[in-house]
């Protein structure tokens, strides 16, 4: 694998919660940065074209709108729906209309917990405080 080397100026209490991180994992500062770095940003080709776009989109929000997204939550009736689809599931085979029904709610509710961890990030560049 080829590596690139940043130069990236941290806060002192970041690179201090870095060093202890590196040292409880008996590590190197960098290799803890590095993994952090890759586990958080998904592999471009790991997210769908669609998804892909919609997450470079959400970059050029307001602050404003990106805190909506980041607190956006399915409804309660799809949840309600997820949640007895899940329950069926566990005592009977569902029918091609229910697993096509439980598949699209698990996309919708995958969609809306990338598009939050998204907005979250993009707020924490922005140096919005954790809420």
């Amino acid at each position: 694998m080829t590596t690139s080397t940043v130069n990236v100026p941290v806060t002192y209490e970041l690179y201090q919660r870095l060093k202890q991180a590196a040292r409880w994992q008996d590590k190197s500062v960098e290799t803890v940065l590095s993994e952090t770095l890759d586990s958080v940003l998904p592999a471009q080709e790991s997210v769908p074209s669609a998804m892909s776009q919609e997450m470079n989109k959400l970059a050029s929000l307001p602050t404003e709108v990106l805190l909506q997204v980041a607190r956006e939550v399915m409804s309660d009736a799809d949840q309600a729906a997820i949640e007895q689809l899940v329950d069926w599931q566990s005592i009977r085979v569902l029918t091609d209309a229910e697993q096509q029904r439980l598949a699209s709610l698990q996309v919708e509710y995958e969609r809306i917990l990338l598009r939050k961890a998204r907005a979250f990030a993009l707020l924490a560049e922005r140096g919005q405080p954790q809420f």
